[in-house]
């Protein structure tokens, strides 16, 4: 029976040594798999993953949308698979297909088949990668860990995926703040205080990767996240003709504000 799983589905247990299953054929969700697979966890009880490449060779490609339309039927594809892992208290991680058109915005969406198969998945993965290239983007995401994009580099000559770099919410996030802002930090911290137009701010620091028309914009977001941890002090105002910034590396000691109010 374990020899006929079309999808060639693993199954790896933790005995000593650890033994790596695998099977050729199978029957299909809802029409004798998961049968299939409670037997063999029934045989081998230390069974810990089980592996399905690829998704659609399990699923009744006729009946995926049927009545209930899309998104149910591949909620319930994944939930049935779901159902064991929750059930025997083991992994079993699926292998997909993403679609040719890229979704700038949520790469999740590029998960062939609608969003019922991540929404019902307790974790899902999506490697990003050029043909030639050698190095991907692993991007992660799940109910029980927080989003993290891990860089691999592909061995060749070990035929594994080596991590080169993980990075989570917190470095993707401050990789989106513009550098000005932190060579803006250094340059306060340096001189104390500064007071001037958007225009004379980045002719002082000798900025050019950022136009005076956005300086403002970028000060007023990233203040309390940067410079208020900082210690420095943020402020804005409109005069007739300009507006006017304020910036002042505080010192602790607050009872000589009232004079540098702009």
């Amino acid at each position: 029976t374990y020899a006929r799983i079309q999808s060639r589905l693993y199954q790896i247990t933790d005995e000593a040594p650890p033994e790596l299953r695998i099977a050729t054929t199978s029957f299909q969700i809802g029409n004798g798999l998961e049968q299939q697979i409670e037997q063999y966890l029934s045989d081998f009880p230390k069974t810990k993953l089980v592996i399905i490449d690829t998704f659609q060779k399990v699923r009744d490609s006729k009946s995926t949308g049927g009545k209930s339309g899309m998104y149910a039927g591949d909620y319930d594809d994944v939930s049935a698979l779901k159902n064991i892992s929750d059930k025997y208290g083991i992994a079993v991680l699926v292998v997909h297909h993403v679609r040719k058109l890229k979704d700038v915005s949520d790469p999740f969406n590029e998960v062939s088949g609608s969003t019922g198969i991540t929404g019902a998945a307790d974790t899902n993965f999506v490697l990003k990668r050029s043909r030639a290239n050698e190095t991907g983007t692993l991007l992660a995401t799940g109910r029980d860990i927080a989003y993290q994009e891990l860089t691999l580099k592909f061995d060749n000559r070990s035929h594994l995926w080596e991590l080169v770099e993980r990075k989570d919410m917190e470095d993707i996030h401050r990789e989106e703040i513009p550098k000005f802002v932190f060579r803006l930090v250094d340059y306060i911290s340096e001189v104390k205080e500064w007071r001037g137009t958007a225009t004379q701010l980045i002719t002082q620091v000798n900025e050019t990767e950022v136009t005076p028309n956005v300086v403002t914009k970028i000060l007023a977001r990233f203040s309390s996240e940067v410079f208020q941890p900082q210690g420095i002090e943020y402020k804005t105002k409109r005069t007739g003709t300009s507006r006017l910034i304020y910036l002042k590396k505080n010192d602790g000691n607050d009872g000589d504000d009232n004079k540098y109010a702009i």
